[in-house]
């Protein structure tokens, strides 16, 4: 058995070793929802992770947050000019009108419109009439100004603690709580990192020439390696207090794989997470490892960093008593190295290329991360925006959405082609339907063009006899004429528009003459 050294003295062999390879146990419950997970909609789905406790922080502090605007507007108004009125007190949010919001920003997603202008998506007349149906533009325009995720009096002292991202990590704690929560993972994950674009300002914003988005937002996830659904992640703050965090793909991937300590699964990854000692550590804590390694790290052996004379599709192996390496020869002057915890062997299939076994494993599992990326960038419900948590929010409710389109298929199978886009747009509806009902019922006076977008969705006055309108067209109360300049009182309501007008500006029939009258 013949020895080779790296530049550090680490000491292969060129034989197997003989070690016992943990195979991971079989289990019927990989890669399906856990016990008692059966949601019976896609807003169930999605409610599995965006939880009450998430919902609850973010009324309350977007609450907060409207009312310090509105009297900070009070005292500038009455700054500026002192007989002014003051302005409108904040509307407080509710949580049927938070998933109504939601719901909006879901089905923009769908159809290609998240970089359309909320104006225009509610105001345009050939817009989908779910956006006017379910909320007028102004308070739809409020909800996304005033959206917060923390407590902005304590957000100093909270940097100090938490770091860069103390204004949106209560809100990620809790959502990364609960992305495991429902869902048992395949054998194979993935650990990679998204790009999520972003070009305003932020703290840790990170540029990367080689992703279609260049800017923005860094986060490095694991995911299940057949279908991308994400089960953790960190987000990349950069530097915390001036000193640069050193050996970083290790740091992380010790993290995130802790949680998975013990499982047998096989983690795979590229070469900016993958280094021998990680990987004999990850093998005692059995999780095993395989992915591509970089040829300039002095832990292989010497003959494995450069081409020299070798034949192409040639593949050369070493073993550690945890750990086995190929090196292969995949294009005319390029070398790739894998290491693996997981393989034991110098098999190569039958191809015309030779592949080793762990590089078909690796090509086979490496997609899982840019599987979610994918779904997620598909259809986003990213806005453009000048505060990065809420550009935070917008990925965070993509991937539970992709996360909640696996368990409800998973639940309710369904082979026609296109299923995710129709679970968006099912869920899109489900989440503003509530709304929508609320805005009917509660506002008696709706623009036409609302009544006419909410016909669409089943929801219509009733139409009544006009001498039973004629009975009831009357209010509680004394209101102004809304034709009279002066101040006329009044107790009478249009028959057809409701609205109130005095005995000056209405005509009276009796109830015989006016069941035979045509109203336009």
């Amino acid at each position: 058995m013949i020895l080779q050294f790296g530049k550090n003295r680490i000491e292969w062999k060129t034989q197997p070793t003989a070690r016992l390879i943990a195979a991971p146990p079989i289990r019927r419950g990989y890669g399906k929802p856990k016990a008692g997970v059966l949601p019976k909609s896609p807003a169930e789905a999605l409610k599995l992770f965006i939880t009450p406790n998430i919902v609850d922080v973010i009324i309350t502090e977007t609450n907060h947050e409207g009312e310090r605007k509105t009297v900070a507007k009070n005292a500038e108004r009455l700054q500026n000019n002192p007989n002014a009125a003051a302005a409108m007190a904040w509307k407080p949010l509710t949580e049927v009108e938070l998933w109504g919001f939601l719901g909006m920003m879901i089905a923009a997603g769908v159809q290609k419109q998240s970089d359309v202008p909320l104006r225009e998506l509610l105001l345009n007349p050939r817009s989908d009439p779910i956006y006017k149906a379910t909320m007028s533009v102004t308070r739809c325009e409020e909800i996304r100004s005033t959206m917060r995720f923390d407590d902005r009096s304590t957000r100093a002292e909270r940097k100090q603690e938490m770091g860069k991202l103390a204004p949106f990590k209560n809100v990620f704690d809790l959502f990364l709580n609960n992305l495991r929560g429902p869902y048992e993972p395949h054998t194979s994950i993935t650990l990679d990192e998204q790009l999520f674009g972003y070009r305003g300002r932020c703290p840790f914003k990170q540029y990367c020439g080689a992703k279609p988005e260049k800017f923005g937002m860094k986060i490095f996830w694991i995911c299940d390696s057949l279908n991308g659904y994400a089960l953790i992640g960190k987000v990349y703050t950069g530097k915390e207090g001036g000193t640069v965090t050193r050996d970083l793909g290790a740091k992380i991937t010790k993290e995130l794989a802790s949680v998975f300590y013990n499982t047998h699964r096989v983690l795979t990854m590229d070469n900016f997470f993958t280094s021998l000692p990680l990987v004999e550590f990850l093998a005692v804590q059995k999780p095993a490892v395989v992915g591509t390694v970089r040829n300039n790290k002095p832990d292989l052996p010497l003959d494995f960093m450069a081409p020299g004379k070798r034949l192409l599709y040639n593949s050369q192996f070493a073993f550690r008593p945890t750990v086995m390496l190929v090196s292969y020869m995949a294009k005319k002057k390029k070398v790739v190295n894998l290491m693996s915890s997981h393989h034991n062997s110098i098999a190569v299939d039958s191809t015309d290329k030779k592949k080793p076994e762990i590089v078909n494993y690796y090509n086979k599992t490496k997609i899982g991360t840019d599987l979610m990326d994918q779904k997620v960038a598909n259809y986003t419900t990213a806005r453009a925006t000048r505060r990065w948590p809420m550009a935070l929010w917008f990925n965070i409710l993509d991937i539970a959405a992709a996360n909640a389109e696996i368990i409800f298929h998973l639940t309710h199978p369904d082979d026609r082609p296109g299923h995710r886009r129709r679970f968006l747009k099912d869920l899109s509806l489900e989440l503003v339907m509530p709304q929508m009902k609320s805005r009917f019922d509660e506002n008696p006076r709706l623009p036409a063009a609302t009544l006419a977008a909410m016909k669409y969705f089943r929801l219509e006055k009733e139409v009544q006899s006009h001498a039973l309108v004629g009975l009831q067209a009357k209010v509680d109360t004394r209101v102004r004429c809304y034709k009279c300049s002066n101040d006329n009182k009044t107790m009478i309501l249009c028959q057809k528009c409701h609205a109130p007008v005095c005995g000056v500006h209405c005509r009276h029939f009796c109830e015989f003459c006016i069941k035979t009258m045509e109203f336009p």
